[in-house]
């Protein structure tokens, strides 16, 4: 399973530019691809209308404050997501792939562009494994959304030849952290418990989503660390990202979890804040 599909279709944006996808739009000399300087947002959108934009963006301008990026406006951002949803076709479908990356351009100044793609596959379930790496949850990118995902690529290797569709970091305190594309929720005795944000996991915007939808259902849920070693007594597990959702984890390192409680209402509730944020489909 590919969590970044490598086909767009044939338009993107670059600098508030609409372009043909393909083109060169980074000089070798840019911060992004000389020194990994860079920091992108992955954002659903639903019928043309792009989800919790607000929330991404704000996650946006702390990364580019911590790498000295330039980040424009967001509004700038916003209609520069409708005309390329529109330009390849995707304001009408169901749900789409927005990808926005800020870059570091040698001559200084902002250097953005905006893909547009259909989302990739991703079934109701998954299984997941531990890897025998770490997050540094004191690093200087700590819980930021940034273009180095050279760890992230080398746990999904280690999960696709384990059979598996995503991986789980441990911290340096051999506590829970995230996976490689998500963060992770854990059910135990009649409470579910996600890793705190101390524990170095990004602050997922689905993931604040799902605790505040908890809230609202009455269902108990804690940020809390959680140490690995409670990994085999889990009772249930989910993943949350903005193109996975809640997707429920069917075994950790092949041991079979049960169906997890309560995840009929939380998606009918995040349906519904969808529902609500978005608009309804057009006619």
């Amino acid at each position: 399973m590919h969590p970044e599909p490598d086909d767009f279709p044939p338009f993107l944006i670059h600098n508030g530019t609409l372009r043909k996808a393909g083109s060169e739009v980074l000089p070798i000399e840019d911060g992004a691809p000389a020194r990994g300087q860079g920091a992108f947002e992955t954002i659903a959108a639903y019928h043309g209308r792009p989800f919790l934009a607000a929330a991404h963006l704000g996650r946006l301008r702390r990364a580019a404050a911590r790498l000295d990026l330039d980040c424009p406006p967001d509004h700038v951002f916003l209609d520069a997501m409708e005309i390329l949803l529109s330009a390849n076709r995707l304001d009408q479908e169901a749900k789409a792939r927005i990808r926005l990356t800020l870059t570091a351009p040698p001559q200084g100044g902002a250097s953005w562009f905006i893909e547009a793609g259909p989302v990739p596959s991703h079934g109701i379930t998954a299984r997941v494994v531990t890897i025998p790496y770490a997050r540094n949850e004191r690093g200087a990118l700590s819980g930021l959304k940034t273009i180095s995902y050279g760890e992230n690529a080398v746990a999904m290797q280690l999960a696709r030849a384990a059979g598996a569709d995503e991986a789980l970091f441990a911290n340096t305190r051999d506590e829970l952290c995230e996976g490689t594309w998500s963060n992770i929720f854990l059910y135990s005795k009649g409470c579910w418990l996600t890793p705190p944000l101390s524990s170095g996991c990004l602050p997922g915007v689905t993931r604040a989503l799902v605790l505040e939808l908890f809230r609202e259902l009455g269902l108990a849920a804690k940020e809390v660390p959680i140490p690995m070693t409670d990994l085999p007594t889990a009772e249930g597990a989910f993943l949350t990202s903005s193109l996975r959702e809640i997707q429920t984890i069917m075994a950790i390192d092949a041991r079979e979890l049960p169906e997890s409680p309560d995840l009929a209402s939380l998606r009918e509730a995040f349906a519904e804040r969808v529902g609500r944020e978005t608009g309804p489909a057009p006619a």
